[in-house]
Order: structure tokens, then sequence, then C-alpha cells
């Protein structure tokens, strides 16, 4: 491994629950010292050790990475019966000042180094609100298997907030997540699992099935969250506070449900476009939700450091993958 782990705590912005954290240190330093940070964003149903082969990857080429479990998520929650649940108010907005509050542990202790936040699917949502909230910290952003919905969303919230009312907060409706993904796997021929959307790779697919941290249902308030930033970042207000000079890149599979399979994906980089922002879009011909999971990660690997190394360096324009 080229990296060196450090697991700590620190208290939730609700005030009550406190997420765990990770940091994984290059063993090597590249140039007498580190290029920068890397924070993840993880997606729903997983956690920050999901990417640990991803952080392998970027700490020996000198990246520090840290991220945290979201709230509802991975060592995050007391007990199981807390996976896929939020706060009792306002779950989503906590995600994003969470995210912050890792930025701040991590630039107390490397204040003057560059720093990039990447979002995963959930994560992306989240990762799109930091960079209006928050639109000063970050160096660059890459935004990985995001979507763009707020028709499908404006009803998803309405949704999930009537199955509150009636069944509670805590509740979880195996007939609401299907309702959510199950159209995920209908563009697949002889899939064999609910899971087949996430990935090619049969063995991550076996893992993410057997790992009861994963393979969970959401509660109904922790739908409403997710519906609630889907909503957000779908919205043209969102677009017209992301900083215009950000560097931001949007990546994913064309084989994507989350994405629209591209569509989703294009219609925010379009956005931001009008209103002049300075953004990058790589779509993967035939890749499924999961680039950093999928049998052709490593293409995404470099790609992703590849993007980086030049917007840390200081480069302007397009990328050209």
């Amino acid at each position: 491994m080229a990296y060196e782990k450090l697991i700590g705590t620190f208290e939730s912005s609700d005030g009550i629950d406190n997420c765990a954290y990770y940091i994984y240190l290059p063993t090597s330093i590249i140039n007498g010292g580190y290029k920068g940070i890397i924070q993840i964003s993880h997606g729903m149903c997983e956690y920050i050790e999901r990417y640990e082969h991803f952080a392998d990857f970027l700490t020996s080429h000198g990246y520090i990475v840290c991220g945290n479990d979201h709230l509802g998520h991975g060592n995050s929650v007391k007990s199981n019966d807390d996976l896929g649940y939020f706060a009792k108010k306002d779950g989503w907005s906590h995600l994003v000042n969470d995210l912050h509050r890792m930025t701040m542990i991590m630039k107390k202790k490397y204040p003057a180094l560059p720093y990039i936040l990447i979002g995963h699917s959930m994560g992306s949502f989240i990762a799109r609100l930091y960079l209006t909230r928050f639109p000063n910290e970050l160096t660059c952003a890459v935004i990985m298997g995001t979507g763009d919905d707020k028709s499908l969303s404006d009803i998803g919230v309405r949704a999930t907030r009537s199955v509150v009312s009636i069944k509670g907060e805590r509740f979880r409706s195996d007939k609401l997540n299907t309702l959510i993904f199950g159209v995920y796997n209908d563009k697949i021929k002889d899939r064999q699992t609910i899971f087949d959307w996430l990935t090619h790779d049969r063995e991550v697919i076996k893992k993410y099935i057997d790992d009861e941290k994963s393979n969970f249902v959401f509660t109904a308030s922790g739908f409403v969250d997710l519906t609630t930033l889907l909503r957000k970042v779908s919205s043209q207000q969102w677009a017209e506070k992301v900083p215009k000079k950000l560097p931001v890149i949007f990546m994913a599979g064309t084989a994507d449900p989350v994405g629209g399979y591209g569509k989703g994906v294009r219609n925010v980089y379009a956005k931001l476009i009008d209103e002049g922002c300075n953004v990058d879009i790589k779509l993967y011909h035939g890749a499924r939700h999961e680039l950093v999971n999928e049998t052709m990660k490593e293409i995404v690997f470099d790609d992703i450091l590849n993007w980086i190394n030049r917007k840390v360096g200081g480069m302007t324009g397009n990328y050209e993958f």
C-alpha cells in the first residue's frame, strides 16, 4: 500500500452524532512534498473504506486522501438501525456541512495545499451543494455518477414525505426503494442481481451484496433527504450559484441510469456552460454507475489524476482526454 491510514471522528453539524473520518497519507513523498488533498464524498449505501483502492492510487502519486462516512452510513452510525437515517430535520443540509467540517480538519493541518473534492452519486449531489455553500474552499472538483432530474425529484420529495407522515421517519419501504431504483436494471440483458447497474465487475457486486453496510434500504426520511438533494442541485438557482472560475469536471458512464445514460450529465454540463462556468465533461462508453469500480477503472483513475494535476498546476482551458 502507498499510504498510512489514520482514523478519527468529529461531531456532526446535527449536534448529536459523530462522523467517522479517514485520512490516507502517502508513505513516499514525491518531489519534496504532498501535491494536494483530495476529499471524497461517497455515495448512497456505501462508505469511505470502499474507496481504498482508489486512495492507494492517488497516494502513490503524492496526494493526501481523506473523507468522512456520511450520517447514516459506515462507521458514523451507532447501530445498523441508523443506516439510511440522517437527522430529525434537514439531514441533507447536515451532510453538506459535515463535508465542510472534514475540510476544516484537513486545512488546519495543511493550510497551503491545493484542495480537491470528489463526489460520487448521492455524494455528488452533496458535493454540488458544497460548491455553492463553500465556494472558496476548493481548487477544483470532480463530480462522478451524478444526475439531473428536477421533475422526478419533485415527485420523489412529495412521495417520500407522504410515507414519512403515514409510516414514520424510520420506516423502511421496499416498495419505495423499488419505485426509485427498480428501473435501473431495465437496459441490462442477462442481469443476475438487482445491483448489476452498479458495475460490470461481478466480484464488486458480490462484495456489495454481502456487505451489511451497503446492502440496506434507506429509511423514509432518508429518501426525503436524498430527493431533496437531487431537487436542489437540479434547479436553475443552483447552476447560477456555482463559482464561475472553479474548475469542475463531470464524469459518468453512458450505461449509468442515475445520469440518464449520459443525458442528465450532459444537461448539468450544458447549464453550467450557459452560466459561463469552467467545466469539463468525460463520458465513458458502456460504463455503469461506479466508475472507480468498473472493469476499466484504471483508465478512470488516470483520467482523474491527469485532470487534477493539470488544474493544481494552474493550467487553463478544456482538458483533452
